[in-house]
Order: structure tokens, then C-alpha cells, then sequence
């Protein structure tokens, strides 16, 4: 019996206990066959000695490894400033494991319990196979290892992302350095392919998040305290109850084609629950018709300029707390909470439970699907969510942003010139519409159909359609030219008004708490400044006890959220370089100090 194989299988089985089960038929198979019989399974490599001796490996006459001396080329390989710097490594693909075992054993030597190591490998014959030559037991010690062996492509992003918050430049893909090599990818280039595309995806979204959290972090904070007593008057989503369930949803984006179907919607009102994102609501108010919700997220004033001076008695607004105050002054019949992705607000609400997440997907359309999906939707069909600009035209006629474009127009600066603006500020490029025809969308908008994509991948039990067959397609969405209803469709109806989650005590015991976890952190990070100043030869073991207390404060989302971003880092350079990565914190931190 092969005893490399025999000690990895069973630090294997120790660390994914699931993972063994799963491929247990394989794992037996391997653990009882002859030598003839590995060959034959394993006959997808050539394993032959390198130089010194040690194994090495070609597929299809590609090179996996050096033949003269593979541990020493792993090194190399691994001692890369980029890579060290990094919180994660990740490996698509990776041979016999060499470069995996090198950087496991730096780990090890470097006590670097905080950093996280992640493999992923399309077929488990070829993990395997690595696991049957080479000894990965140091691989097997490392906290924070994840392994994917025969995960879809479509799921791996779960593993570098948190869907829970906003993941910006200097988290998730964004801070993992990506090993890989076309020899350990070759084998099923179509899968890695998928990998690398889904990955260079998020790591534009996260640039973008960076970017939009530098130019608004200051709203935000500034809206989210003025705004703070609300939730001892609102109640939240996650405190609705649902009387009459239904399970048809209509999402109205303001896309230009939602006025062909305002006089269909306005026929169908009383059969399926409306609900718009806050750009649509002139536009449907104007055509007699009352969504059932209505959702802002946005914390800026144009956001609250959609729907200021509108009335709508019959309809409910979802907004978080880090919204333009004036828009807790609509006129309509309730307002109800959703969940913050910001610091202050998930530090209130970790004391009584989520307000209800409705996702970071980059736009509120994203937000209005996740809605309609936690009150139980079934159907979700889709009118004005475009994402492209179908005759030219960026917003339905009469709608706030269409109005709002007319405000700031002048002699100089018509109307038109906005609209073209609009189009062509973000990388215009063609797209395929609901009936195969050529579209102009841009980077943008494919970044939000692309979210869409994935969010319906993951939810295959929810139907969407589209009733406008010129909008840009999205995988997964079908185009349906009307809606089927049954005799008894009805509107979705929800419990009457209760109490606020937040008694007074409470909220008052909240903010002495905050303020108490906030000094805190910004004690840790003057010391951390103090200490990066010094540079002392102990700097990193300084810098570690530092962390561990960061990581154990409650308000540790602040830091991930208000880190540097690699660009901020590859601009500002300082010795030692942890001196700008603290320096950039102790600007940002002190901007949570609740104001007067």
C-alpha cells in the first residue's frame, strides 16, 4: 500500500469529513487497487523521476513541473512579495501540489494562522492523484484551507465572496493572489476558463464598491446617524407577516420600454404585487397605477428626488436607514426597514436580529428581486429592467430621472446631450436582445445583468420572465408576452403596522455600546501607526496582537470596509508599507464618531 497516500486520505477524511464521504467510492477504489490499476486510473499523467530525483509529471505533453528540481522552482514560484502580501492564495489547478506544499510550509514557519488557502480542481481524479504521489501533510495543517474538488464553476465565487456585505478593493477576490498556470489548467480549460471570467468579474465589481465607498462613505455615515432614532418608530422587513400569500411578482425597473406596458399594468394591478425601484414610481403613479412597494436605497439626494413631492397613500416604501433623511417624510402608507450594508446600522441591528438583507447586487433592481424572493415569489416578471438602451433611449418618458435630466439641461447643455452622456459614459458595447436582435448596453449594465444570471442560477425554484422582448437578455429569463392569471390571483397582503423592534432602553444602551467598541478600535489603530512609526525589529509580531484584537471588536466590519484598496497601496508607499495601510485607517475611522 502506498503510505503517502494512506496518511493524506486520512488527514483528508479529519479536516472534510464530507468531502470523504462524497467521494468515498472513489477513495476505496484507490486505497485497495494494484499498481497496474492506479496507472490505468491515473493515465492522464506521465510520472517519471525529476533530476534530483524527486517526481514530476507531464498531460499531454505539457510540463507540470521542473525535471530538474520541482520543490525548488515551487519555492521560487512562492516567494513572490505579491504573493506574501496576500490574505489568500488561491491555486486553480496545481499538478502534483508543489507550489500548494511550499506555501502551506511558509505558512507554518511564519505562524500565519490568518491567512486563508484555497484550492480548487474541476475533476477529483486529478486532486487524487496529487494526494497519491506527493506527501500534502503539511497542506492539511493550515487553519484556513478550503477545498473545491468538482464544485460548478457558477459556485466558486461563494468561497472569496461575503454576499452579506460589500465587498470592496480590499477584500475577497480582490486580496487573494490567483496561482495558476496554463499546465495545471489544461486538463479541462473550458471549467478554468469560466473560473478566471467569473473572478475578473468580481474583481471589477469590488473595484467599483472601492471607488463608491471612497466618494460616498461620508454620506452614508452622515445619514445613517441622523437617521439612527427611526428604528425606534419603523418596524423592519423581517417583521412582516404575510396574511394572503402570492406568489406572482412584478419588477418595474424605468427602463425605457416600461411605458409600452403601463396601460397593461394598470389592467393587471389588482392580480400581482407590484413592486418598483423609486425611479419608476412618477411614471407609474402618472398612469393611475399604485405599486404595492417601492424601493430606495440610494443614500443620495437625487435618490430622494425621485420620489419627493409624490404621494402614494396605498403603497409601502423599503428603505435602509442610511437613505436622504427627508425620505422618511414621504407621503405614503408606511415606510418599513431593510437591512444597511454599512457598519453603524448592522451594528444596531446585530441586537435584535437582521432588519432583512436585501443583497449587495450593485443596483435596486437587484434589491427589489431579493424582495420580492424573502415574500415568497414563485413568478417574477420583469418590466422597464432593460439594461441596455433600446431606440437610444435611457429611461422611460416622464420618469424622475428623465425629469431630472430636463432640470439640469440649459442652452448649452440640452437634454439630449445628458441622455448621450449617460449611454456613453460607461463603455458602450452591444448585447442580444429577447428576440436574437443586436442592443446597445454598456460594461455596466452587463455587470447587473450578469448579477441577475447568478442569482437566478441559484435560485432555480423561482420562474422569470420578461415582458419586454427588446430589453437585454439574461440567462435564465424567458420572454413571456402576457401574464397568466388564474380566477382567484390576488394581491400579496401583509399584517397591519406593529411595534418597533427598538424599545428606548435599548437603543440607549446601543449607543454607549458603539461608542465604548469604536474608541477601541481607534485606540488599536493609533497604537498600530505608533508602532509601524518605530519599526522595531518585532514590528510583525506587534502588528499581529494588534490584529487579533481588530478581529475581536464588533465593529470590525468598519475596518474591512474602510481598508485600502491594492490601488491605494501600489500608490502609496512607505516603510515600512504597513505604515500606509494604518495611516489610511486612522483617516477613515474617525469619520464614525457619532455627530452632534
Amino acid at each position: 500500500m502506498n503510505s503517502i497516500w494512506n496518511k493524506n486520505i486520512q488527514s483528508f477524511e479529519q479536516r472534510f469529513p464530507s468531502l470523504k464521504k462524497l467521494f468515498q467510492e472513489q477513495i476505496d477504489f484507490i486505497s485497495s487497487a494494484s499498481e497496474k490499476d492506479i496507472e490505468g486510473l491515473f493515465s492522464f499523467w506521465k510520472i517519471f523521476p525529476a533530476k534530483n530525483n524527486s517526481l514530476t509529471v507531464e498531460e499531454n505533453n505539457l510540463k507540470l513541473h521542473s525535471s530538474y528540481n520541482p520543490e525548488r522552482e515551487a519555492l521560487q514560484s512562492i516567494n513572490q512579495l505579491e504573493i506574501l502580501n496576500k490574505n489568500t492564495v488561491v491555486f486553480l489547478g496545481f499538478g502534483l501540489g508543489y507550489q500548494v506544499v511550499a506555501w502551506a510550509k511558509n505558512l507554518l514557519n511564519q505562524n500565519q494562522t490568518d491567512k486563508k488557502l484555497i484550492l480548487i480542481e474541476s475533476d477529483p481524479l486529478h486532486f487524487f492523484a496529487a494526494l497519491y504521489y506527493l506527501d500534502w501533510q503539511d497542506v492539511f495543517k493550515i487553519q484556513q484551507l478550503v477545498v473545491a474538488v468538482g464544485c460548478p464553476s457558477n459556485s466558486i465565487m461563494s468561497l472569496l465572496e461575503n454576499s452579506q456585505s460589500i465587498n470592496t478593493g480590499s477584500e475577497g477576490v480582490s486580496s487573494a493572489y490567483f496561482f495558476t498556470l496554463p499546465a495545471f489548467t489544461a486538463h479541462d480549460k473550458n471549467y478554468f476558463e469560466t473560473v478566471k471570467t467569473l473572478i475578473e468579474r468580481n474583481k471589477t465589481k469590488n473595484d467599483i464598491n472601492s471607488a463608491t465607498y471612497d466618494k460616498f462613505a461620508k454620506l452614508w455615515i452622515k445619514n445613517s446617524f441622523a437617521n439612527l432614532k427611526k428604528i425606534k418608530a419603523l418596524r423592519t422587513i423581517n417583521q412582516i407577516s404575510i396574511e394572503e400569500k402570492n406568489n406572482r411578482f412584478l419588477l418595474v425597473g424605468a427602463g425605457p420600454s416600461l411605458e409600452k406596458n403601463l396601460f397593461y399594468i394598470k389592467e393587471i394591478q389588482s392580480k400581482i404585487t407590484i413592486v418598483c425601484v423609486e425611479t419608476a414610481l412618477k411614471a407609474l403613479l402618472n398612469a393611475g397605477i399604485s405599486p404595492d412597494f417601492i424601493l430606495l436605497t440610494d443614500p443620495q439626494y437625487y435618490a430622494f428626488h425621485h420620489i419627493a413631492g409624490l404621494k402614494a397613500p396605498e403603497s409601502t416604501l423599503i428603505c435602509p436607514i442610511s437613505v436622504y433623511p427627508a425620505t422618511f417624510r414621504f407621503n405614503c402608507k408606511e415606510i418599513i426597514l431593510c437591512s444597511d450594508l454599512f457598519p453603524i446600522s448592522q451594528f444596531y441591528e446585530n441586537k435584535v436580529n437582521s432588519f432583512g438583507n436585501l443583497g449587495a447586487g450593485g443596483s435596486v433592481a437587484s434589491s427589489v428581486w431579493n424582495f420580492c424572493q424573502i415574500m415568497g415569489a414563485e413568478e417574477i416578471y420583469f418590466t422597464g429592467l432593460d439594461l441596455s438602451y433600446p431606440a437610444k433611449e435611457t429611461h422611460i418618458r416622464g420618469s424622475s430621472a428623465e425629469q431630472t435630466f430636463h432640470l439640469i439641461s440649459s442652452r448649452i447643455k440640452p437634454v439630449e446631450r445628458s441622455s448621450i452622456n449617460s449611454m456613453y459614459s460607461a463603455y458602450p458595447e452591444y448585447g442580444i436582445n429577447y428576440k436574437g436582435e443586436k442592443v446597445l448596453t454598456d460594461s455596466k449594465m452587463k455587470m447587473f445583468a450578469w448579477w441577475f444570471e447568478s442569482r437566478i442560477a441559484a435560485c432555480p425554484e423561482i420562474k422569470n420572465y420578461s415582458l419586454n422582448a427588446e430589453s437585454l437578455l439574461i440567462p435564465g429569463v424567458e420572454y413571456k408576452e402576457k401574464i397568466e392569471f388564474s380566477e382567484n390571483s390576488r394581491k400579496i397582503k401583509i399584517s397591519e403596522k406593529k411595534s418597533a423592534v427598538y424599545t428606548e432602553q435599548l437603543f440607549s444602551e446601543t449607543q454607549n455600546q458603539y461608542e465604548k467598541e469604536l474608541n477601541h478600535l481607534i485606540n488599536c489603530i493609533n497604537l498600530a501607526v505608533e508602532k509601524c512609526m518605530i519599526n522595531s525589529a518585532n514590528l510583525e509580531n506587534e502588528l499581529q496582537q494588534i490584529q487579533l484584537q481588530l478581529q475581536t471588536n464588533q465593529l470590525k466590519e468598519i475596518i474591512t470596509l474602510a481598508s485600502p484598496s491594492s490601488k491605494y497601496m501600489d500608490s502609496h508607499k512607505t516603510n515600512p508599507p504597513q505604515l500606509a495601510f494604518y495611516q489610511k485607517l486612522q483617516k477613515e475611522i474617525v469619520k464614525y464618531k457619532p455627530q452632534d
